[in-house]
């Protein structure tokens, strides 16, 4: 359980402003593999808060998000993030409902985000005017930092769809972006993928699409209109009807 709950705070530190916030009953942990599964990620309504743009996520889901961590090597192999379905469904703020109670959740949300930049800064600060003062990572700390340096993420399946029934309530629109696969890895200057070792302090991170397309619909259907679970059942049918490839 104490690994597990180690984990799920690795990823909260990646996840955490963008997904509600992750448990042990959600991990399937194989300890000696090094392999987590996680299923069924709902993301936060205010995901997209720290862009300080007026939208708010009315459904957003990730269906399915694999780990394969190296434990035992994680200087010399790479950890590997696969997730399937993610789907996304943004509306402007001022056609979601007030809910106060949430509004507060949120509030405090962000408050203590600030706080912990503002620790954060404070602590660099205080290193900088004291040079003989050597940081002292925690394990947590070096872990992630390692992680970052070395992680390879492939994701498949990914709708993000916009809705807008308040500009022109008389013809709500709707546009979207979709992609079948995203890749990225690690590599050096040269784009030549590669591990670094926690001595490397520049690295980069070599981006690869598959399958991208965008539509724009007016007067179109808004899914935002039902619930949010009826909402992303829809989302991944709009792709079924969409050919991710141009015909023959």
């Amino acid at each position: 359980m104490v690994f597990e709950s180690l984990v799920v705070d690795v990823l909260n530190r990646f996840l955490g402003d963008y997904v509600v916030n992750l448990d042990s009953s959600q991990l399937k942990l194989g300890i000696w593999g090094g392999d987590a599964v996680l299923t069924n990620l709902e993301i936060k309504e205010n995901a997209l808060s720290q862009l300080d743009i007026p939208f708010k996520v009315r459904a957003g889901h990730i269906g399915r998000l694999e780990l394969k961590i190296p434990w035992k090597n994680l200087y010399t192999q790479s950890v590997e993030a696969t997730l399937d379905g993610v789907y996304l469904l943004i509306v402007p703020t001022a056609s979601i409902k007030y809910d106060a109670e949430k509004e507060e959740k949120q509030l405090q949300e962000a408050r203590q985000r600030e706080l912990q930049r503002i620790e954060e800064t404070k602590i660099k600060a205080a290193e900088q005017e004291n040079p003989d003062l050597e940081k002292q990572d925690t394990f947590v700390e070096k872990l992630v930092t390692q992680v970052i340096k070395n992680l390879q993420v492939k994701i498949s399946n990914i709708h993000v769809r916009y809705e807008d029934n308040v500009t022109n309530p008389n013809c709500p629109l709707s546009f979207g972006v979709s992609l079948k696969n995203l890749s990225l890895q690690t590599s050096d200057k040269n784009w030549n993928p590669r591990l670094l070792d926690e001595n490397s302090r520049l690295f980069f991170k070599l981006v690869k699409l598959d399958s991208l397309f965008a539509y724009w619909n007016v007067n179109s259907l808004l899914f935002s209109n039902h619930s949010a679970d009826e909402a992303l059942v829809s989302l991944p049918f709009i792709l079924l009807c969409c050919p991710l490839s141009p015909p023959a």
